[in-house]
């Protein structure tokens, strides 16, 4: 028997829960999808979250991860770093490779232009489609990177995680690292229910704040939600009380500093 979780917010079919996703995800009904970019142990600054483990402990937590996701759901896509594929192949059997181009010259890594992301899939599209996507606009690219990235230091594009959600949904989806909201918005465009999970409670704040936002530029082509999104907010609770339910509660993370 699932034990009642209480949500940061729920609303209208979205929910966010704040905590550890090891904590939450077990005790969440099937979903269609779970769609997420996790975090890839670079050392970025997360706030809550610590992002420099060991390579032992992090692949120990996200061998845990991609175990429950795929207890939630049976289609998967994970934005995914490559310079770590063989070990996301491993925890994401039978996953089909998705590149994802980069349409100008990216940052140098060893010498070597940055030019595409990666993403690992699992499950069979709604439609044919190529698995090589050339027509979105990623991080790093300039002028050309038009979304709001709410200061999230590993931001996933909004047309990732929709055209994700379309092919490989058709009710609900789940976002165990939902960050600032993404995979929740591409789904209450697309009319699904989503559940993100979230340790960082600043975060949170904003993916409420984006889910409240009713209108959205999609005039640019390649549907980049955050194109003309308002500034990036971190409301107040007494802000959110039309939002749906909020309870602001505290979840501790086995990795949190």
């Amino acid at each position: 028997m699932r034990r009642p979780l209480t949500p940061y917010y729920d609303h209208a079919g979205i929910t966010i829960y704040h905590g550890d996703c090891r904590d939450i995800l077990p005790h969440l009904e099937p979903v269609d999808l779970v769609l997420t970019d996790p975090p890839y142990n670079a050392g970025k600054d997360y706030g809550t979250f610590k992002d420099n483990l060991s390579e032992e402990d992090y692949q120990e937590f996200m061998s845990e991860v991609a175990l429950l996701s795929r207890a939630r759901a049976k289609n998967q896509f994970w934005v995914a770093p490559r310079y770590q594929v063989p070990f996301f192949f491993k925890i994401l059997p039978n996953s089909h490779l998705v590149v994802i181009r980069r349409g100008a010259m990216g940052p140098y890594r060893g010498g070597w232009s940055d030019q595409f992301e990666i993403a690992l899939s699992i499950g069979k599209p709604s439609r044919p489609e190529k698995d090589l996507w050339d027509d979105i606009r990623l991080k790093g690219e300039g002028y050309f990177f038009r979304e709001e990235t709410y200061d999230h230091p590993g931001y996933t594009p909004y047309p990732i995680m929709s055209r994700a959600a379309e092919l490989l949904s058709t009710e609900s989806l789940c976002d165990p690292f939902c960050g600032t909201g993404t995979a929740l918005v591409a789904a209450k465009q697309l009319g699904r229910k989503a559940i993100g999970i979230e340790i960082c409670e600043d975060y949170c704040r904003i993916a409420v704040e984006r889910l409240r936002q009713n209108c959205f530029d999609f005039s640019t082509g390649s549907n980049q939600e955050g194109a003309s999104s308002p500034e990036k907010s971190s409301p107040s609770s007494g802000d959110m009380r039309d939002t749906g339910q909020l309870s602001l509660i505290g979840c501790e993370h086995r990795t949190e500093t």
